[in-house]
């Protein structure tokens, strides 16, 4: 197995379990206008029909996590909810019984997926076959077959690097590589979690990259993570794969770094300075502004600071494209205005904007139809400028007004303010 940084792969960033549980069941209970359909079979490898098959996009490492009652158990809840919901290492199933589906005698199946999942993992009723399936772009209405395989044991332990213990709970991440034509694809397909620091889980032969983390003690902020992520190439060839023991190392996310900011004094939190100037940001490079600009340079014009980054896939969907549209259609008013798009890159994986322009690329051709950010750019390759700012999360955008005061607002009162 190999480490690596994996820098296009940005969506493993700082995801903590809770909100990796809630993605998930996001993902199966809340169907969006673009949720679609897959319809198709699943074969063995002589090609005939697999009848009783599991079919889901998102499965888990912990058995069906059921209580006595049949009712779903959610490990954030407490202690006992962990231990029950964790007690089944390695009993491969799908994560959400509702949105799965068991072939029939003739191997068919039909699977509700939302706009972000082309890709699916069948496996046979006594999960020592499986398979996985890449649906092609363009080709979402058109019948796919599933080939099942032998399976891949993958099992490792964590113990903190700092104590030699294993960490008070873990979790083993996995996803598959991101798809080039679907960027912004949700690639998480496994989620295992232990108390033990053991874990164990069954793939199909392919490559795939697996994220370990959890808490070293009960204490909120004891985070730890095993960094780089580790690039696992399964083949047949070897059945049984032992990553041996992985150390992860004391870890902040983004929202513990905030928190710790703001108790040491630091964090400028803006929303409370409201008709103050902001505070100054940590740029590297630039683009469309020299890197050395500051506020003061913008006094004059309305500025509107957008915080991205390549780990948020609303931002590259949503937030800039529309950024994008706001720009050319007051292309005529570019005198009073001016948005500024700050990539914060807290990992450091990004030291220049001809790395950001790399991990664009499949963006831009894939998502904004081959459009660039036609605004200023500025890169800020760590923590600093959103500890700064006190943000909430990357998608945070800054109204500043002419005279260089933050105001309330964003595009929307920007609007308003154009002659």
């Amino acid at each position: 197995m190999e480490r690596s940084g994996v820098a296009m792969h940005a969506k493993l960033k700082a995801i903590p379990f809770a909100i990796v549980i809630a993605a998930l069941l996001a993902s199966a209970a809340n169907l969006a206008a673009d949720d679609w359909e897959v319809h198709g079979r699943v074969v063995d490898e002589n090609g005939k029909p697999v009848a009783g098959a599991s079919v889901a996009s998102s499965w888990s490492g912990n058995g069906k996590r059921l209580r006595a009652d049949g009712s779903f158990v959610l490990p954030m809840k407490n202690d006992d909810d962990k231990r029950l919901a964790w007690s089944h290492v390695g009993e491969m199933e799908p994560f959400s019984k509702e949105y799965s589906e068991t072939t029939d005698a003739d191997g068919q199946f039909t699977l509700q997926l939302t706009g972000g999942q082309h890709r699916v993992l069948a496996m046979d009723a006594d999960r020592k076959h499986a398979g996985i399936l890449t649906v092609a772009r363009g080709k979402e209405s058109e019948p796919v077959e599933v080939r099942l395989g032998p399976l891949v044991q993958v099992r490792g332990n964590m113990k903190c690097a700092a104590s030699g213990l294993a960490p008070q709970w873990c979790i083993a991440d996995v996803c598959l590589p991101d798809d080039p034509e679907r960027p912004l694809d949700n690639s998480r397909l496994l989620v295992c979690g232990t108390l033990d620091g053991h874990f164990e889980l069954s793939l199909p032969p392919g490559k795939y990259l697996l994220d370990a983390y959890g808490n070293a003690t009960e204490a909120e902020d004891s985070r730890v993570r095993v960094t780089p992520v580790t690039e696992m190439n399964l083949t047949t060839e070897r059945p049984l794969v032992d990553l041996g023991i992985l150390r992860p190392v004391a870890y902040l996310p983004p929202r513990a770094r905030v928190a710790k900011a703001k108790a040491d004094g630091t964090c400028f939190d803006y929303q409370r300075h409201y008709g103050d100037a902001p505070p100054p940001w940590h740029v590297v490079d630039a683009r469309g502004v020299s890197k050395e600009a500051t506020i003061a340079d913008f006094k004059g014009k309305w500025v509107l600071l957008t915080f991205w980054g390549m780990s948020c896939s609303v931002c590259l969907g949503d937030e800039l494209p529309k950024l994008m549209k706001f720009y050319e259609e007051h292309q005529a008013q570019h005198d009073q205005f001016e948005i500024v798009a700050i990539c914060i890159d807290y990992d450091g994986d990004l030291q220049t904007m001809a790395d950001v322009d790399r991990a664009l690329k499949p963006i831009v051709k894939n998502v904004w139809g081959g459009k660039t950010l036609p605004f200023p750019v500025m890169l800020d390759p760590s923590f600093k400028t959103w500890e700064t700012y006190g943000i909430d999360g990357l998608g945070t955008t800054i109204l500043i007004n002419p005279d260089g005061k933050m105001v309330e607002g964003d595009e929307t009162m920007l609007a308003t303010k154009l002659k």
